[in-house]
């Protein structure tokens, strides 16, 4: 692994000790979950095995992201269910977004890491399901970073996040729950209504520049 994506992980690894710490202050009601034991997978793109190495769930109340449990390791690789009839390859689910969803329901719509590429992006649960049921060419999908490592520093745990709410929330219009205006996502008293970004915010990982 390059000195430049081990320099990033030592930085995730910093970002996630100072959101442990000012959640432990704060108390936003966020995910912060710490590291499962995990051995190497060699079929996973390069970086996968070192983000969850780091943590196994961080969330608020937009996204979802979880250690795939077929990464714990070769045994569990090698018996991770395959469909062959999946639009999009089998990729690798790493998160979800949950925006308006009550509590009791985990995720919506899947953030995914493409095993052969190694790029993140996005694909609307309404559009998986229409491909898988109308075999099409393409799948409308939308990138997000060009490998897990980036998108952790900078779309959850960086400037990024307001971007990423902004790509897959507001840009494709999460159905039934899509927000009329950026004023949507704040409370009354102007707070944001997503736990992480407070979070982020308090934690200086993401200025109010960053936001508007």
């Amino acid at each position: 692994m390059g000195g430049d994506r081990r320099e990033t992980l030592d930085g995730i690894r910093a970002k996630l000790e100072l959101l442990r710490r000012v959640e432990a202050e704060h108390g936003f009601g966020v995910i912060i979950e710490g590291p499962r034991e995990l051995e190497r997978v060699p079929e996973l793109p390069e970086g996968v095995t070192e983000v969850f190495g780091l943590f196994s769930r961080l969330g608020g109340d937009y996204f979802r992201f979880a250690q795939p449990e077929e990464t714990a390791g070769p045994r569990a690789w090698a018996e991770r269910h395959v469909d062959p009839y999946c639009p999009l390859g089998n990729p690798l689910g790493i998160g979800c977004e949950r925006f308006g969803a009550p509590e009791d329901i985990e995720c919506g719509s899947g953030i995914y890491l493409d095993l052969k590429d190694g790029d993140v992006y996005f694909c609307d649960g309404d559009d998986y399901v229409f491909a898988y049921e109308n075999p099409v060419d393409i799948v409308e999908t939308t990138e997000l970073a060009p490998d897990i490592v980036t998108f952790f520093d900078f779309h959850v745990l960086g400037a990024g996040y307001p971007q990423l709410i902004e790509s897959v929330i507001d840009r494709h219009g999460i159905p039934n729950r899509v927000p009329r205006s950026r004023r949507a996502h704040h409370d009354r008293r102007g707070r944001h209504r997503d736990g992480w970004m407070r979070l982020l915010l308090e934690s200086g990982l993401v200025s109010s520049a960053d936001v508007n």
